[in-house]
């Protein structure tokens, strides 16, 4: 019987260990392979910083100013629990007349890696700069499994929008770090977040502009307001002077958008991002003409008057006049940046793949041949029979003992006869 015990419990440890293999590939693996909550990595970009406006006239410069750039993207897990992780993101950008720091908290789910609602995600550390990512959006890593035919959001912070990626390669490898990327590119033009334009204004950038400062500008676009000015004076009654003087003397705001045109180069399977390109990423602006609106039912009253008609669909077409470059940044990954990068989505993918088929595959055979090595000793034994268990060792045979001779009975004793004499 014990040999029938030990082929039960293979049997039922083999069974345990193939039901227990699916389990684990189920349950388990996605238990496992999620975002790290001890991410602490930094990625480095280098590159040209240009300025192409005045910033107190708004007026393209003659000659563009350009500088290197460089840029640091620090990402860290600061908390989370097991399906959320609070990631901190520190990007600072360095010229050598220029340094600015921006910080961003995001909260992203630990398993889809995509962004959440969440009342945490704040800009630059205010807790009411809070940021409307939109759930299903990707930031500080993409999509494990990303797919080329997949549709992917990307979440732009300084606008507080999200951009839709489009695949640009496929399947390929990337140089330099061999590793087979897919790159997808965002673009995307949008009204600076309001935190961000206290970002910018910090930095120095003027948020309003000026008559005074706008009338390089209007010059600049064949538009004379002092001339239609004194051609329209003796026709105007007190109140359309006084209308004409407080919206001259009103200073026009400053619109910013922030321009995001780049690709990035993602490993597939981990979603790492291995490098980025940025062909412009930056601001512009453009100023607030709606207020000089109110003007036109006064100017189409003398119309008639060249510098007034002038005047009039100059600032109609000023006003419909795109956003003005302000400033761009072009930059690249670094080398060691993608290097490291790489080596970090290689270690994650041989850890997926342990957790998701090595260990799972290994459960399986090992059950399979207990259960098989179970039934074989079973069978065995069921086939000696009930009580049989085995060879067991031969009983000797009985060795045969000689009988005894009978005693012999002494003369005299006990015996009726006598002695005769011969």
């Amino acid at each position: 019987m014990r040999h029938s015990r030990w082929g039960v419990a293979a049997i039922g440890l083999g069974v345990t260990l193939l039901v227990g293999s699916v389990g684990f590939r189920a349950a388990a693996a996605p238990a496992l392979v999620r975002f790290p909550l001890n991410v602490d990595v930094t990625a480095r970009y280098s590159g040209t910083a240009t300025t192409y406006v005045d910033q107190k006239t708004l007026l393209p410069l003659a000659h563009p100013k350009s500088e290197p750039l460089q840029i640091s993207r620090h990402v860290k897990a600061v908390s989370g629990t097991f399906s959320k992780a609070v990631v901190d993101e520190t990007v600072t950008v360095k010229t050598p007349s220029l340094r600015t720091v921006e910080t961003y908290q995001y909260v992203i789910d630990r398993r889809t890696m995509q962004m959440v609602s969440d009342p945490r995600q704040i800009a630059f550390g205010d807790p009411k700069a809070v940021m409307h990512a939109a759930p299903g959006s990707y930031r500080v890593n993409f999509s494990m499994g990303t797919k080329a035919n997949g549709s992917y959001l990307a979440f732009i912070p300084e606008a507080d929008v999200t951009s839709h990626l489009v695949l640009v390669r496929g399947l390929h490898s990337h140089p330099g770090v061999n590793l087979p990327v897919m790159d997808f590119v965002s673009n995307v033009t949008k009204p600076v977040a309001p935190y961000y334009l206290k970002h910018l204004q910090a930095m120095g950038l003027p948020m309003q502009i000026t008559g005074a400062q706008l009338e390089p500008q209007l010059i600049a676009a064949g538009i004379d307001v002092n001339q239609a000015l004194a051609d329209v004076g003796p026709h105007l009654t007190a109140a359309g002077k006084k209308l004409i003087s407080k919206v001259l003397a009103t200073p026009v705001k400053l619109n910013y958008f922030f321009i995001d045109n780049g690709t990035v180069s993602i490993e597939p399977k981990t979603g790492a991002l291995i490098d980025v390109h940025a062909q412009r990423q930056g601001i512009s602006v453009q100023p607030d003409l709606s207020g000089i609106g109110i003007l036109a039912p006064l100017l189409n009253e003398y119309i008639s008057i060249p510098s007034v008609k002038a005047l009039s669909v100059g600032l109609s077409k000023l006003a419909m006049r795109p956003a003005q470059i302000a400033e761009s940044y072009t930059y690249t990954e670094t080398v060691p940046s993608s290097l490291a990068a790489a080596h970090d989505a290689r270690t994650n993918q041989h850890m997926m793949t342990l957790v998701e088929r090595q260990i799972p595959w290994a459960m399986a055979l090992l059950g399979a041949l207990l259960l098989a090595a179970g039934l074989v000793v079973v069978r065995r034994s069921r086939r000696r029979g009930p009580g049989v268990e085995g060879p067991t060792e031969a009983t000797p045979e009985p060795v045969a003992i000689p009988p005894l001779p009978p005693e012999p009975v002494p003369v005299g004793v006990g015996s009726n006869r006598t002695h005769e004499g011969v």
